[in-house]
């Protein structure tokens, strides 16, 4: 995971992911896949405000 932006309020973190599976058409398959989480601040907790899907690679 890494912090992208922070603010007193905010901060958004990517991550990074390795997984794997199986799809009948293609066979099996492994690939890193990229998340982006928005986090606020509230009463001194951090919770998740959105998530963005960035893709494979």
């Amino acid at each position: 995971m890494t912090v992208v932006s922070e603010t007193s309020d905010t901060a958004r973190v990517e991550a990074l992911w390795f997984t794997y599976g199986h799809d009948p058409d293609s066979g099996y398959y492994d690939v890193f896949e990229r998340t982006a989480f928005v986090l606020v601040k509230r009463h001194d907790e951090w919770r998740l405000h959105s998530e963005e899907d960035l893709g494979y690679e």
